[in-house]
């Protein structure tokens, strides 16, 4: 599952940004304000669909993405 891969993986590096994805910081272009108070993530390669950020997670992801 992607759980169990993300527990896998180093949090250092790597993002659980919803239930679908798993993130990069290498591979993040920018970051959007969306609808809703949520995130945008864009990746420097193309994906079929926008990664968002639920404002519940923004402030864990901007200290993971800052650090």
């Amino acid at each position: 599952t992607l759980d169990e891969l993300a527990a896998m993986l180093d949090p250092g590096i790597f993002f659980r940004a919803n239930r679908q994805f798993i993130v990069s910081r290498t591979a993040i272009r920018d970051v959007d304000f969306w609808f809703n108070s949520r995130l945008a993530v864009n990746l420097c390669v193309p994906v079929p669909e926008k990664i968002l950020i639920s404002k519940a997670r923004i402030t864990e992801f901007k200290n993971w993405f800052g650090s």
